[in-house]
Parts: C-alpha cells; structure tokens; sequence
C-alpha cells in the first residue's frame, strides 16, 4: 500500500474533515494538457511543421490508466507527446482511442457557452503567419487577429479552431516586451487554458478558497469600443457585453495557469456533461505535487469526492500516484505525485 492510500484511509475513517494544523499541498502550475483527438497524426503534424515541437514519446498507451479514465478494459489507445523544444513544461500529450463511443466535448461551440476546457494558449512571434499557414490546414476561428488591451498588456490573439473542437489562443505580446521565453520560436510550450464558467465565483471557491491558488491577473467590463473582438461577438453589442475574467495559478503566476471567463447576459450550450473520458476535446490538465494526500484532504472538505485515484505509469514523469476530480465546470482535472512506498512512520 502507498503511502497516498494509508494516509487517504486515515482520512476517510476521520470523516473526511481535515486534521487542524494540515499543511498546506504544494502545487505546481499545470505541466501538460491531454487532447483526445481523432488523429494523432494529423495534430502530430501541425504541431510539428507550424508549432516548431518535437516528439518527445511516442506509443501505446498504459491500462491503468483506462481504469482512472472509468473506460472498459476493452478500450484502447495510442499517445503522442510532444513539447516545445527547450521547455520542461507546458507538454501536450495527444490521446487516440479506439473500441469505445466518442463524441465531440465542445461541438461548435461558442465562445460563451460553459462547460469543460475551452482552450489552450502558446505564445508567437506573428501571430498573422501562423493565422495563415493553419487557415491552409483547414482550422477556422470566431474571426480574424484581432489587438487588444487585456489588464496591463496589449496583444495581437487569434482563437483558432481546429479538429475535434479543440480551440488554441495564439497570442503575441506587444506591450509590455515579452521577456524569459528563450524557446519562444514559433509556438512556445502552452502556458494558459481557459475555462468559460456559468459562476465564477464558484470557480473561485474551487481555486483559490480551496485549493490556494492566487490570483494572476483580473479584468471586468466590456469592450471601450464596438468592432472586431477576439471572441467574435457581435460588433455593436461587444461594448454592452460585460466579461469577467481571472487568471489563477497555484503559485499567482502564468506559467501552468487556469483563465475563467464569465460573460454577463450571454446563454447558451453547457457541454459540462461531456467533459470526460473519451470525448474529443481538451480532455484534461496535469498538476504535478508535492503532497497528494494534502490534495485528497482539501478536496473531501470542500465536498468534491474524487472520480478515481489510482497509481499509473506517466513517461517519461515515472509512476506516479494519481487523483482525478471534476471542477465546478465539469472540468477533468489530474493531480498526480511521484510514487514512493508507504513507510511505516507514516502509515
């Protein structure tokens, strides 16, 4: 038995109720994102000739970890992960299932309906050649790059979306200059995922009341001006439109960071429901800890059981002992430690 299960059974025989004086878990910012697609080698490709990333593993995937995923033992499937070249983080790991139903996550989905991941975001140098060679690979958007003011910086963005739904936010730093991204060529290791949120303080209370995170960055209101937007609402409506967002990160950084998005007197889909194991879509992000029994007590008191928890090979991280949860928005989120025996001290 690992030491994650002993001490997970001292907790469920306590009632679930966190011992006083716990420390606090350490996590980090996300350090991959898995994309369930439809074609491997497809996203292999446009990772490769228009993100500049390399492969670093290449395979089948593990059973185990069908069992945290809740899929028969019938199922299969393939993995790709790939990395921006010179970066530890940010990987993407690509996930082909086969002998089991899948449908899309978030099936044309709108830039304000709710539910599950909404996207990824790298960094570019142009984003208007990018724009152009993936149009020439067939992915469309919600409209054109588009520059624009968000909190303190001013960028060019462009929400691209491609096969199986899955949406990437290429975004070119114009003011202030970009700094600390000696990889950056042509799409860095993926930083941000976004969530659009139906409560956003909900979404709060999960990352930040209960979990730690800190608050990166917050902005609220419309657009100063009717026109072009980045998320392809109507022009004369985007100044009436009031978002909400915040940037979260375990540590108040942007590195491994969850964006909320809440938009005030839009309605629409909410693909929470679908936001699991298979389905095609921005499937999950992976937070690395120091502490997954910390995790485990923190969740259970703020009522989110965990889904499945379980040990598995992550290569090329290692076995690692691993904690799945859905978030307040249907969000599949992975926690997971390195493995290490349960030592009688701590049993």
């Amino acid at each position: 038995m690992t030491r994650f299960s002993c001490a997970l059974l001292l907790l469920l025989l306590n009632g679930g109720v966190v011992p006083a004086g716990a420390a606090t878990e350490d996590i980090g910012g996300w350090r991959e994102a898995v994309l369930s697609v439809s074609d491997t080698v497809a996203w292999e490709q446009v990772l490769t000739d228009i993100g500049g990333w390399e492969v670093v593993r290449r395979g089948a995937g593990d059973v185990a970890w069908l069992e945290l995923w809740q899929l028969p033992a019938t199922a299969r499937y393939s993995e790709v992960l790939m990395r921006n070249p010179g970066t530890e983080t940010g990987y993407i790991r690509l996930v082909g299932f086969r002998g089991v139903p899948q449908v899309q996550i978030r099936s044309n989905g709108q830039t304000w309906e709710t539910g599950g991941i909404f996207d990824l975001n790298v960094r570019v140098t142009d984003v208007a050649t990018r724009f152009n060679e993936l149009q020439a690979r067939g992915w469309q958007g919600f409209g054109d790059p588009v520059r624009f003011t968000f909190g303190p910086f001013v960028v060019r963005e462009w929400l691209g979306r491609g096969p199986d739904g899955i949406v990437f936010a290429l975004i070119q730093r114009e003011e202030p200059p970009l700094e600390g991204w000696p990889a950056l060529r042509r799409f860095s290791r993926s930083f941000n995922s976004t969530q659009v949120v139906a409560d956003l303080d909900a979404s709060l209370r999960f990352y930040v009341d209960l979990l730690g995170f800190d608050i990166y960055v917050e902005t609220d209101g419309p657009s100063d001006t009717p026109g072009p937007n980045v998320l392809g609402l109507p022009h004369n409506l985007v100044t009436e439109v009031s978002r909400r967002t915040v940037i979260v990160h375990p540590t108040g950084g942007n590195d491994g960071s969850v964006e909320l998005i809440q938009f005030d007197g839009l309605t629409g889909r909410d693909f929470s429901e679908l936001a699991k194991p298979p389905n095609l879509g921005v499937l999950t992000l992976r937070f690395p800890v120091a502490d997954l029994l910390a995790v485990a007590e923190r969740l259970a008191a703020g009522g989110f059981t965990p889904v499945t928890r379980g040990l598995a090979p992550l290569p090329p991280f290692g076995n690692v002992e691993v904690l799945t949860v859905r978030g307040p928005n249907g969000e599949w989120l992975e926690f997971f430690e390195e493995a290490a025996p349960c030592l009688p001290t701590k049993c």
